[in-house]
């Protein structure tokens, strides 16, 4: 995943935000990216940018979690540089 960095509380160890929980959350819901999309009147500059890790506004967040029925943790989570892996995510 490729995550923007955000700084650790603890010894300032550099975190990222991951969407891998919300890939996961779409993979269970046998849902494609273009269906949340649609469902949750999202740009496709917007999902492009969680596709690359980058950051998005808590208003996208909160349709995000409204459309999916879902809590955030299971659209968002924060990770250590180390765990920080590209991905691709689910088309």
């Amino acid at each position: 995943w490729v995550q923007t960095p955000i700084r650790g509380r603890k010894a300032g160890r550099k975190m990222h935000i991951s969407y891998k929980p919300l890939w996961h959350t779409l993979i269970e819901r046998n849902m494609r990216k273009e269906d949340l999309r649609l469902a949750a009147g999202l740009t496709t500059n917007i999902i492009a940018n969680m596709g690359k890790g980058k950051h998005i506004s808590m208003e996208t967040l909160t349709k995000i979690c409204e459309t999916l029925d879902c809590d955030i943790s299971d659209v968002i989570q924060l990770e250590s540089e180390e765990n920080c892996t590209v991905s691709t995510g689910n088309n």
